[in-house]
């Protein structure tokens, strides 16, 4: 009978301290400050709903650029939680939690140039006049074909940290990055890259909100990740994470991206019922 109990309360008790690991991939770099920005509030969404679901750690799987984590996330292999871009495609063949992570802020894009095109970029005032540039993307990246749909050529490559080098070598003209990436990424390299600098006058945009995905058949996930996003917004802790995280704080006030010179680009591969009007999940620097 003891030694019944005693079984009991072991098992018991491996139960209760049993932590649930959700799998994500690594930071890109030592110099991929963002990654940062999207573990927390992911962990964020997971504790705000931990009483219903249960503990949750967030735990780092193997280094990989974003087709292969896209591949592996759809066969439910090596990642439980990945965040990108969206695309019509992506959200067929997985599960977006449809809770912009930037709110919306992603579609803004500034420039990384060398500082011998400064005076080359202060012209640019026009898509027609964009189009002689040359940027550099990811290979998998929607910004790619969203460029390239609008004839900016682009100079694709696989490994995000050598786009930078890509850069600086010359072998493309800019690098479009979101308002809330290229001011930490730039700061990260300029050690390494000095000629690099940061080119904001003139923003770049198109509607291209960040998800989290799940696997297609992982629901629950989703449905809880969906939850706890939307409790963070309820309860103020989604905005508090973007003004207060080192990643973001500097995009407040919003107001100082209004006198900037813009380009409007269609985004021909979004979902047609992507709520962009939404004031719960998106805003404009001018708001």
């Amino acid at each position: 009978m003891y030694l019944r109990f005693a079984i009991f309360i072991s098992i018991f008790t491996v139960q209760v301290h049993a932590v649930e690991n959700i799998r994500v991939i690594p930071p890109q770099s030592n110099y991929d400050a963002s990654h940062n920005y999207f573990s927390e509030l992911l962990q964020l969404s997971l504790d705000l709903t931990s009483e219903e679901y249960g503990a949750v750690e967030i735990v780092y799987s193997t280094q990989m650029e974003q087709g292969r984590a896209l591949f592996e996330l759809k066969r439910g292999r090596e990642i439980d939680v990945y965040w990108a871009g969206t695309t019509i495609e992506r959200e067929k063949e997985l599960t977006p939690i449809r809770v912009p992570l930037v709110k919306g802020l992603l579609g803004f894009r500034v420039s990384l140039i060398r500082s011998d095109r400064i005076n080359d970029f202060q012209k640019v005032k026009t898509l027609s006049q964009l189009q002689k540039m040359r940027a550099c993307q990811g290979l998998h990246w929607p910004d790619s074909d969203i460029l390239e749909y609008s004839g900016i050529p682009v100079k694709r490559g696989p490994i995000y940290e050598l786009l930078f080098r890509q850069l600086d070598a010359g072998r493309c003209d800019f690098f479009p990055r979101g308002l809330h990436e290229a001011f930490s990424e730039i700061k990260a390299r300029q050690h390494k890259y000095a000629d690099m600098q940061l080119y904001s006058d003139l923003i770049i945009y198109y509607p291209f909100p960040m998800y989290f995905f799940v696997g297609p058949n992982d629901h629950q996930l989703a449905s809880r990740i969906e939850k706890g996003l939307n409790r963070a917004i309820d309860n103020g802790t989604f905005l508090h994470h973007m003004k207060t995280h080192p990643v973001t704080s500097h995009l407040f006030p919003l107001d100082q991206w209004s006198n900037k010179d813009i380009i409007k680009l269609t985004n021909p591969f979004l979902a047609k019922d992507t709520p962009t009007h939404n004031a719960r999940y998106w805003f404009l620097p001018n708001q």
